[in-house]
């Protein structure tokens, strides 16, 4: 029996938002802590793990959500599909373990970061339970939401009790690990009480090629914001990528917010499409699209006209110098969550993924280009970083807008008002922080005055207009929304 989707989102809007509060409470404190010398170190190995992690994953996550999501009435299916999904999983998980260790051994063996890096290695153990997927294919946000919360305040309580000075990123390394670690392993007991191997019919070779498909397509920031990372840790300095992430982790708290309205229709898309209803998918597709920018693009332009003092409170003075790049990375935001419903919600939902790849590639390769041409000029900064990594992801969008428009042709159309007039009506927060700042002084209250000034009247503007996400809302909270979907 499908669950409601509804319901499905309020459970994922409280798991992130849980996941927004807890790092804003968590990450000045760690980042004041350790400094950004040491945190740089951590932030630096988590882009080296990050690439062997691909390969581990090997694109299991997207590929099993996709396809259990299709057959979920059918038990044995699922269960015979689980097995064959698990097994691949731990065979890609050992081996990229074992190239993993032996790039750190030689190429990092004498340096400062190698305990990290061995810290680290013990995730790829943890990634053979990764089973989230399941339990997001069978939409079960209600477990997914309590799970995470558990573990994510046992991982708070051991940061405050176990990181006191800036010799303690070998700790928060190992916090870091651990409740991975505890996440996974309380999902796959969960999911094994209802889902049994089944060897019966197990498969391998017909899921490696779509496998492969996705990894290359769900990898992506291979390309972009991991590239930046690494090589700002290879050819800059460990407090330059602290400059990077920090920033990057604010503008992540809050798109994670944001993504959770779109996260959760995937199953359902797929589910409709498995039963070839077309024009039930392009009505939730055009509906969650609008209610999904009428919170991105007002989000974007808060960082923006923030940056300076997000960065300040939550890094502190040592980080104020990331304020451009936080600036650089609201407009990264909204390109990266255009790319995440044109790529993920309609190309990968119609098994497009071919065409995907070949798109993400290109642009990537453009970044790449771009990278390298600040190198040579010697202006590889976090911030040129962002902003070139943004370019490219403009051009990705734009290349994905137009096949979808010549070749999928569906009912869709991006770059409408009925979407972008949220665009057009955050631009105003400009001038509104603009005067402001002229009569408030002092980060939290320059934070708490802008942001509540910009979200009464983007709020007055949407009600005046009588806009279509606030009928959707109020017609949610009259109970109308209410039922299965």
């Amino acid at each position: 029996m499908k669950k409601s989707l509804f319901k499905n989102m309020l459970y994922k809007v409280i798991l992130n938002s849980f996941n927004l509060i807890l790092p804003i409470l968590v990450g000045p404190y760690v980042n004041r802590v350790l400094g950004a010398e040491s945190i740089g170190k951590v932030q630096f190995v988590e882009s080296i793990y990050a690439y062997f992690l691909i390969f581990a994953t090997f694109g299991v996550y997207q590929y099993g959500l996709r396809e259990v999501s299709r057959i979920k009435d059918d038990k044995q299916k699922v269960s015979q599909l689980f097995t064959s999904l698990f097994t691949i999983g731990l065979i890609t998980s050992l081996a990229a373990l074992l190239c993993y260790a032996g790039v750190s051994y030689f190429g990092y063996g004498k340096e400062s970061i190698f305990p990290i890096l061995m810290i680290f290695g013990f995730n790829f153990i943890a990634n053979i339970f990764m089973v989230e997927w399941v339990n997001e294919a069978l939409e079960n946000y209600d477990f997914i939401t309590i799970k995470t919360v558990i573990v994510r305040i046992i991982y708070v309580i051991l940061i405050f009790a176990m990181v006191n000075n800036s010799d303690n990123y070998y700790e928060y390394a190992m916090l870091l690990v651990l409740s991975t670690v505890l996440n996974n392993i309380v999902s796959f007991i969960y999911i094994k009480r209802k889902i049994k191997f089944d060897f019966s019919n197990m498969t391998i070779l017909p899921h490696l090629k779509p496998l492969f498909v996705v990894v290359v397509f769900a990898n992506g920031n291979v390309l972009f914001t991991l590239l930046d990372r690494l090589m700002l840790g290879q050819f800059n300095t460990p407090r330059a990528v602290s400059f990077y992430v920090i920033p990057q982790q604010i503008m992540g708290i809050i798109n994670t917010l944001m993504l959770s309205i779109i996260q959760v229709t995937l199953p359902r898309l797929s589910y409709i499409l498995g039963s070839n209803d077309e024009k039930s998918y392009h009505i939730l597709l055009n509906n969650i699209s609008k209610v999904y920018f009428s919170l991105l693009f007002p989000a974007s332009a808060g960082i923006f006209v923030l940056s300076d003092v997000a960065v300040l409170i939550y890094g502190g003075q040592d980080f104020l110098g990331a304020s451009t790049a936080l600036s650089l990375f609201a407009f990264y935001m909204i390109v990266l969550g255009i790319d995440f419903i044109l790529a993920n919600q309609v190309i990968y939902v119609k098994k497009r993924e071919n065409v995907l790849i070949k798109l993400v590639f290109l642009s990537g390769s453009i970044n790449v280009l771009l990278k390298v041409g600040l190198l040579f000029m010697d202006k590889l900064t976090p911030a040129t970083a962002v902003f070139t990594t943004g370019i490219s992801t403009l051009i990705l969008i734009l290349l994905e807008y137009w096949y979808i428009k010549r070749y999928i042709k569906i009912e869709y159309k991006l770059f409408e008002w009925a979407k972008m007039k949220y665009l057009a009506y955050s631009l105003l927060f400009i001038p509104i922080a603009y005067v402001i700042r002229q009569f408030v002084s002092g980060p939290i209250p320059l934070f708490i005055t802008i942001g509540i000034t910009c979200s009464v009247i983007y709020g007055i503007i949407l009600i005046v207009t009588k806009d279509i996400v606030v009928q959707i809302a109020l017609e949610k909270v009259k109970g109308r929304f209410g039922r299965k979907q």
